[in-house]
């Protein structure tokens, strides 16, 4: 797992010192204001724990330096106005001896992580903190009797109070100071910023009230410490190992406070009096067992987290790779019945066309021979036989253009002049009502495109073609040319074609484009897909939408640059003008501008 980076690690070595400087000597001031009154040891000892983060944070080199800075700033601190003596700088030095050996325990064999996302992580932490202060607590104790601070009597039960005193600046303030220092870590909301505060109040309400209110001297069983409990599990369900590190120097906090001043149930008597003594190791042991439980309740709860986010990572992932498999596998399907359809196209194309030629010939040869009698139905069935001839001979070359492999030639040239020779044709082609209204309307400020006129004309051909089939007793036909260079997508031109025929059923829509399938009487069901893979082949899109009863639009969307989209040519000839000029006798191509129009009826 790779390491997450520090506030600390970003800042230079100079302003990284002397931060570090600052706040242990403010750990060493805050953990002598801790010590009860005629008492040489504090509850907890946070330099400890500034220590270790500084030393599992920083470099293998900077380590002499921050060990050195430590020793120094300690005695300086922990005497204000005095020198240090012997014993200061030797206890100093022990403290910096105990965190050396823990940080180097955590960072050579137990790789711990700073973020303690992970249960090995507090662990590894638990048991450096509860190892690592003996070395500390042994000759700081000794040189307290040696220089008759304490009494020799008090040997082990001063010893017990230091070595948890430091255990608990190694449990309490460590985790404090890697999790809030994690720059990649997410902000929490503000909804869960303050339900945090909540908690927090609550949890500092509850323990004062308690503490403020229950008699000294009862027992340090009583009730009214388990209600931290609830909140330390809340923070640590809730907010992980940084929530839980600060709710737990919050509980620190107010705990040792009460103990120290009197109050609370910790506070213990011996004899008739007050025992600070006794009162810090039940307080030391209550916050150990507390702040454990929490940690590793914490890293529990981050495990979990991180395994589902990943499982669900792995899902998503696994989803994504089957649908890239099932669109593989479509698109084999679809290679496979394109080779079949071009290996039967050709065949037909060989085999049915000189037949059919033959039969066409033989048809007009017959039809300019005959002389039918007046009652006869020759002329009937030499016109149906010419018609059937004629639609053989569509669906054989919609179906060889269907399977031919489609390689537009692009040329940059203006996209209008093309849908207005395709537009023409089709209404040519195709008897229209007198009521029917066509009107179009272009985007001045379109550019030129890189597209194929004569295959693109054949794909538009069919789409007016099929608007105008789509109302035979008249209606509205409104064609459009615009374009959209709106991200997240490249830039595209857009032709919509808007009809107000009956519109498509859905059951019909799922098989538009499916080659073959058509509801038309005469039709063969290849126009569509033709047009598709026109489209495609320019790297561009066909979308359908239709209402029953309204109508349906199909815009077809087209890059504007020969680069969006996947083409590789670099640069394009340029051509002004459609490649398809329009049929004899229509109008001319209007200019580019917005504008709208209507044909008039046919004579």
């Amino acid at each position: 797992m790779p390491k997450p980076k520090h506030i600390v690690q970003t800042w230079s070595p100079l302003h990284a010192g002397a931060a570090f400087a600052l706040l242990y000597g403010l750990g060493t001031w805050l953990g002598m204001g801790l010590s009860p009154q005629h008492e040489q040891l504090s509850a907890i000892w946070p330099p400890s724990g500034v220590l270790l983060t500084a030393l599992l944070l920083a470099r293998w080199r900077d380590w002499p330096v921050l060990l050195l800075l430590a020793v120094v700033v300690g005695p300086f601190t922990s005497m204000p106005g005095h020198w240090p003596n012997t014993r200061t700088l030797l206890m100093s030095a022990c403290n910096g001896l105990e965190v050396f050996v823990g940080a180097f325990l955590l960072r050579r064999y137990a790789g711990l992580n700073p973020s303690l996302g992970r249960v090995r992580d507090v662990l590894a932490l638990l048991a450096v903190a509860l190892v690592s202060p003996v070395l500390n607590a042994t000759p700081g104790v000794t040189l307290l009797a040696l220089h008759g601070k304490i009494d020799w009597e008090q040997w082990w039960p001063q010893w017990r109070v230091f070595w948890v005193g430091d255990a608990m600046g190694l449990l309490l303030v460590t985790p404090l100071l890697l999790t809030w220092g994690m720059l990649d870590q997410v902000c929490w909301p503000r909804p869960r910023a303050r339900e945090f505060a909540v908690l927090l109040l609550g949890l500092v309400s509850t323990l004062h009230l308690g503490f403020h209110w229950i008699p000294h001297g009862i027992s340090p069983h009583h009730p009214i410490t388990y209600t931290a409990f609830p909140f330390i599990l809340w923070a640590a369900l809730r907010f992980e190992a940084r929530g839980t590190s600060l709710a737990l120097l919050a509980l620190a906090a107010v705990s040792i406070l009460h103990t120290i001043t009197g109050s609370g149930p910790f506070v213990l008597e011996a004899h008739g009096t007050a025992s600070p003594r006794a009162s810090l190791i039940y307080l030391q042991s209550f916050l150990a067992v507390i702040g454990a439980s929490g940690l590793l309740l914490a890293a529990a709860v981050s495990e979990l987290r991180r395994a589902r986010e990943k499982s669900e990572r792995l899902n998503e992932e696994l989803r994504a790779s089957l649908a890239e498999l099932a669109a593989a596998q479509r698109e084999l399907v679809h290679r496979e019945r394109m080779a079949a359809v071009g290996e039967l196209s050709a065949s037909v194309a060989h085999e049915v066309r000189n037949p059919l030629g033959v039969i066409a010939n033989a048809v007009a040869a017959l039809t300019r021979n005959a002389q039918p009698d007046a009652n006869s139905t020759t002329w009937e069935l030499l016109g149906a036989m010419g018609e059937e001839v004629g639609r053989l001979d569509l669906l054989i070359t919609g179906l060889v253009d269907f399977a031919r492999p489609l390689e537009p030639q692009l040329m940059t040239q203006p996209l209008g002049p093309v849908v207005e020779g395709a537009l023409e044709s089709a209404m040519s082609t195709e008897p229209r009502p007198s009521t029917l209204q066509v009107s179009r309307a272009v985007d001045p400020s379109l550019p030129d495109i890189p597209l194929d006129a004569q295959l693109l004309h054949r794909a538009l051909h069919n789409l007016f073609l099929n608007a105008l089939q789509a109302m035979p007793k008249g209606g509205s036909l409104h064609v459009e040319i615009t374009h959209s260079v709106k991200p997240p997508g490249p830039p595209h031109a857009l032709v919509t074609i808007t009809d107000t025929g009956p519109g498509i059923a859905p059951e019909v829509m799922q098989r538009l484009f499916d080659p073959f399938f058509t509801t038309k009487a005469l039709g063969t069901g290849l126009g569509l897909p033709i047009v598709r893979a026109i489209v495609e082949a320019h790297r561009g899109q066909v979308e359908v939408n239709s209402t029953l009863g309204q109508g349906t639009t199909l815009t077809l969307r087209l890059p504007l640059s020969s680069t969006s989209r996947g083409f590789t040519t670099t640069e394009l000839p340029t051509r002004k003008g459609s490649e398809v000029p329009p049929p004899p006798g229509a109008e001319a191509p209007p200019q580019k501008g917005m504008f709208s129009s209507s044909f008039p009826p046919p004579p």
